[in-house]
């Protein structure tokens, strides 16, 4: 905003954002999924609606300080504003929150997402590095975190045609779903810490769901998603605090 180029010699324009500038709680940090829409707004009226639209690469850690020399240390692994280690990267948070990101630009038009790094402060697969992460630190092999198969399941759904869909509890679920095939694949996560139960479509055929039961296998296999893919007993779906679901819905 401060330094426009002149649009009409770009190929795209991207930014990245960071939703731990102002404030580290988690209600905050899960509250900027709101001001996107209005970002994707600002910024289209900087550049116009002709040039290809893409974000990232964004985090809920801070890669740069934009008010200092260098982001906040953080030793004692905690919810610090401007770090580059958030602790909540590796946990059920960062899996809802993406879901929320993803969705949130996916319905604004934007060209390609690109979220952290594949390992690291700001990845998604775990590595033994100079920070700490007691419970990852105990596993005897390599590791995923929950965002791993949130990441994996969107981008196999990458340019496929998104649905549009209803909330009736706005701020506290989200979802995205697009067609893949003859089937619908709906993501729907909590963005709470609240338990939720959501009703789902009548047509669903099978959900897999990440949450605090779930959350061992799906941080020791990659392949967890499909292991926990299960046939739907009913509509309704009770999602723990921060909990993320993949569902299969026929078509009709």
């Amino acid at each position: 905003n401060r330094k426009r180029p002149p649009a009409a010699l770009l190929d795209y324009v991207t930014h990245t954002t960071c939703p731990n500038v102002h404030a580290p709680d988690d209600r905050s940090v899960m509250e900027t999924l709101e001001a996107l829409p209005y970002q994707i707004r600002s910024t289209r009226a900087f550049m116009g609606t002709q040039i290809p639209y893409r974000i990232g690469p964004s985090q809920l850690g801070c890669r740069e300080n934009p008010y200092g020399k260098a982001t906040a240390p953080n030793p004692d692994n905690a919810r610090v504003c401007l770090s580059r280690i958030d602790p909540r990267q590796r946990g059920l948070f960062n899996a809802a929150w993406i879901v929320g990101y993803v969705a949130a630009f996916a319905r604004g038009g934007v060209e390609a997402v690109a979220l952290g790094a594949p390992t690291g402060p700001f990845g998604h697969i775990y590595r033994r590095t100079d920070f700490s992460q007691p419970y990852f630190d105990t596993l005897a092999q390599e590791a995923v975190y929950p965002s791993f198969h949130v990441l994996a399941g969107l981008a196999s759904l990458s340019g496929k045609p998104l649905r549009e869909l209803a909330l009736s509890a706005d701020g506290t679920i989200e979802a995205i779903a697009a067609t893949d095939g003859g089937n619908t694949i709906l993501w729907i996560a909590n963005l709470t810490a609240e338990a939720r139960r959501v009703a789902l479509p009548s047509a669903v055929r099978s959900v897999a769901l990440l949450d605090e039961t779930t959350f061992g296998l799906a941080t020791t296999d990659a392949d967890a998603l499909q292991k926990l893919r299960a046939p739907a007993k009913d509509r309704l779906l009770d999602l723990g605090a921060y909990a993320v679901a993949c569902c299969e819905i026929g078509a009709g």
